[in-house]
């Protein structure tokens, strides 16, 4: 189906009152009242800087069509005007917009194969466009342009679960962002480490697991994990009838049966920076 052709066909002038510097474009459209003052890079810039109240926009010519137009701004915008100090048109008129259908759709295809592919491949790019984005959101926050989203008292559809669930299935195993880590606690603080770093932890008074900080548990349910603890001392803990040893520079959990290594004490030395 063939893009409806605007009614309206004009040359326009931006013009930035505080220094004088201006962007002269085209335009097609169908409402005079559509806000719409320019798009050039280093002129979206200045706007965005000063704000709209700081600009002044005029029509200059109106043109009988789109092709036309393209032609006309292509008179307008050259090499002179681009060397012009005030100017902030960044190349020549007649390259901006879109002549018909088939060029949209070749635009589109090519910039968002592109986009994608380097997405995929740049990295540096790819951390650049997350960081734009973050700063976007956050910005939009403490404008009051994104609210929270209270969810209380809904439900995901039947649907929905399943795809999460099809999902949240592929990203098992090394392919989850998890893989290889863990929870520690010391019974005051939580740490997430990875797995390889476990009995470095746990031989400096860490154990696997965490605590849910900034809540507490009802009288109820600290007395069921208090008598659940008391049946697991003595020959019923996991670790009895180990002891603590030490080298001077790491601990470990001798074995009962164990003899004791040479240059190894009873004992353990606690790590001030594990502690940390």
């Amino acid at each position: 189906m063939a893009r409806k052709e605007k009614k309206y066909h004009y040359i326009y002038k931006t013009t930035n009152l505080k220094n004088g510097r201006y962007y002269v474009g085209m335009h097609s459209t169908d409402n005079f009242e559509d806000g719409y003052m320019g798009s050039g890079k280093r002129f979206r810039r200045s706007l965005n800087k000063h704000g709209k109240e700081n600009f002044k926009f005029e029509i200059l010519e109106f043109l009988q069509n789109r092709e036309s137009l393209i032609e006309r701004e292509k008179e307008l915008v050259n090499e002179g005007l681009l060397k012009d100090s005030l100017s902030m048109n960044l190349k020549k008129g007649g390259t901006g917009g879109f002549v018909n259908d088939e060029h949209r759709k070749k635009f589109f295809e090519t910039s968002h194969d592109g986009f994608r592919k380097k997405l995929k491949e740049d990295e540096e790019f790819r951390n650049k466009i997350s960081k734009i984005a973050s700063d976007n959101f956050k910005k939009a926050w403490e404008n009051g342009k994104v609210k929270h989203f209270d969810w209380t008292g809904k439900k995901h559809k039947k649907e929905t679960k399943l795809k999460m669930s099809e999902k949240a299935k592929l990203r098992s195993g090394e392919k989850s962002s998890q893989f290889g880590t863990c929870w520690i606690t010391n019974g005051i603080k939580n740490k997430k480490i990875k797995k390889e770093e476990l009995n470095k932890y746990i031989c400096n008074g860490w154990y696997s697991g965490r605590i849910c900080e900034g809540k507490s548990h009802l009288e109820e349910s600290r007395k069921k994990i208090s008598e659940k603890a008391k049946l697991r001392v003595g020959e019923k803990s996991a670790t009895f009838g180990y002891k603590w040893i030490t080298n001077g520079l790491k601990n470990k959990l001798l074995k009962p049966n164990e003899i004791l290594p040479e240059g190894w004490v009873f004992g353990k030395k606690i790590d001030k920076d594990i502690l940390n």
